[in-house]
């Protein structure tokens, strides 16, 4: 399956950018990473790379665009695709049964809760279609990208 390349330019140097970016809150981890945070959008800086963080994937991963960052005529041009970044799923015969026999006793403690959710969800489901409300739509991982570039960013989509 071949993957989208998502191509932005930004109009200013490479110092233009940084601004932009030092406009929203950050902090510096351990490894001397810096990330930005936006609403729902995390950026972070590692040596000379930029990752996008445009949508969470799970509770430890993620889709994230990497972009290759070429800088010529006080302009920036980012090029790149939409990766998901998570956890390494490889594990022996012996970590999945174990996991196995917890995810069927968490399944049995967490089940009554889980069908009072389905109930509540069922009686929003029917509230909706008696007032004839639709139910607000999720932004896809292409539109979460062309919002943080363009609209944070100020970067324009080639």
């Amino acid at each position: 399956m071949k993957k989208k390349k998502y191509v932005f330019e930004f109009i200013g140097g490479k110092e233009d950018f940084l601004n932009v970016l030092n406009s929203y809150p950050h902090n510096t981890s351990y490894s001397d990473d810096i990330f930005y945070y936006f609403d729902d959008f995390i950026v972070k800086i590692t040596n000379d790379e930029i990752h996008f963080g445009v949508r969470r994937g799970g509770h430890s991963g993620g889709y994230w665009y990497i972009p290759s960052i070429t800088e010529c005529d006080e302009r920036i041009k980012f090029c790149g695709v939409i990766k998901y970044i998570g956890p390494d799923a490889d594990h022996g015969k012996i970590k999945k049964a174990i996991d196995g026999i917890e995810c069927f006793l968490l399944f049995i403690l967490i089940f009554p809760f889980a069908l009072l959710v389905r109930l509540y969800m069922f009686g929003e489901w029917v509230i909706r279609k008696i007032i004839k409300r639709p139910k607000a739509k999720e932004k896809t991982t292409e539109e979460n990208l062309y919002d943080l570039m363009e609209n944070y960013l100020g970067c324009i989509r080639k």
